[in-house]
């Protein structure tokens, strides 16, 4: 009788009603976080999320799941090949530089400003990219500017396990320097892009 009873109370605490139960506990509890689409795209009009693990798509609101990004391409910087750049920044959107490096010497991530590596899982096509934080004029180790059509523009992302882009940026050339795209379909889609915040 005894072992019944402990199998009922297990079955009792595994059921549907109980595991819904314990979501809705954690829902209630789970701290309300800023939106990352918003942030990375630089607007304020998203709705707070409330983060349920540290999955990627758990800290975007339901607009930016389910629309597009938009993000300035000036702040979009093109990862050249062979530069081993991750994101290191635990729980948070922004890998941040480094206040001092142990043996001395700085490495590469120091010495960017804050940003964003998106487009780098096994998944994703063309070239990896860094989002920053703000814009800057300056020239940044190991990264390269979009191809010049791409410049003037703001580049849509949708949301999965990373940030895609919805327009293939090809991988930068030897050295660094990028392509132009002279595709049509390219610009036809850069032209035809929403007013930045705004989802398809």
């Amino acid at each position: 009788e005894r072992a019944a009873l402990t199998r009922a109370r297990r079955a009792a605490r595994h059921s549907p009603e109980q595991r819904g139960l314990k979501r809705a506990c954690d829902e209630a509890d789970a701290p309300v976080r800023a939106c990352w689409g918003g942030e990375l795209a630089g607007f304020t009009t998203c709705a707070p999320v409330k983060p349920m693990s540290g999955a990627f798509k758990e800290h975007f609101c339901a607009d930016c799941r389910e629309g597009t990004i938009f993000v300035p391409a000036s702040r979009i910087r093109i990862v050249e090949v062979g530069n081993e750049l991750a994101n290191t920044q635990a729980g948070g959107l922004w890998n941040v530089p480094a206040r001092s490096c142990a043996s001395g010497l700085a490495s590469r991530r120091t010495l960017l400003p804050a940003h964003r590596i998106v487009n780098q899982t096994k998944c994703c096509s063309g070239a990896k990219l860094a989002i920053l934080k703000d814009e800057t004029p300056h020239a940044l180790p190991g990264l390269s500017p979009l191809p010049v059509a791409m410049q003037d523009s703001s580049i849509g992302f949708k949301v999965g396990r990373t940030l895609k882009p919805v327009v293939a940026i090809p991988l930068p050339l030897q050295g660094g320097a990028t392509p132009d795209s002279t595709n049509s379909g390219t610009s036809s889609l850069l032209s035809a892009s929403p007013p930045l915040g705004q989802p398809l």
